[in-house]
């Protein structure tokens, strides 16, 4: 009878194990190292955690939406002024304003005074004013300025503040203490031309 021999090393077909796979056998020898294979279904708590995460992000994204510039709806209107500097209320009688609180420059009208004597100063200022966005109310003159300067009546100092700030110009005198310009120049708030004229 003859004998089938196999190769050294290597068992008969029938008692052959099924044929290994690769990642099958990576697995086996991570998990031998005490590395885990395969990574299971994610924990609830890591759910709990990413929920809160996204909800955490989300509320960040909503406060940061809600803060912003305030609608002026909701601002106090006032009275148009009248020639004196004051404002009428309902009743017809003139009272002198008193404004609390902080002013945008584009909602203050400003006259503007020629106090260098530098001619058609104050026409050509209030020009260049109204094309970048001011109110300009009336213009005419002023003596004696040495320079440019903001000058306010009683009232109105809010508003003068932030007209100076916009132009960069020092802080605004009263025009009881502002040297050769009479009350009856403006309406409230002025800028009075010295030869340095508007800052650029």
């Amino acid at each position: 009878m003859a004998r089938v021999e196999t190769p050294p090393g290597r068992a008969p077909a029938q008692n052959e194990p099924e044929e290994e796979h690769l990642d099958e056998w990576f697995a086996r020898r991570l998990e031998s190292q005490g590395i885990p294979s395969r990574f299971g279904a994610p924990s609830l708590s890591r759910m709990t955690a990413l929920a809160a995460l996204v909800v955490a992000l989300g509320g960040l994204l909503w406060a940061l939406s809600s803060v912003g510039p305030k609608s002026s709806a909701n601002a106090p209107t006032t009275n148009p002024p009248t020639q004196g500097g004051g404002h009428t209320n309902t009743t017809g009688s003139t009272s002198t304003p008193f404004h609390t609180g902080k002013a945008a420059w584009r909602s203050v009208t400003v006259d503007v005074l020629n106090g260098f004597g530098g001619s058609g100063a104050a026409g050509t200022a209030a020009d260049a004013l109204r094309a970048q966005g001011w109110k300009v109310g009336r213009t005419g003159n002023a003596t004696g300025i040495t320079k440019t300067e903001v000058v306010y009546l009683p009232g109105h100092k809010a508003q003068a503040i932030a007209v100076s700030h916009k132009l960069g110009l020092g802080a605004p005198v009263k025009i009881a203490d502002a040297t050769g310009v009479v009350p009856s120049s403006t309406d409230g708030v002025a800028i009075v031309l010295g030869p340095d004229l508007l800052p650029t």
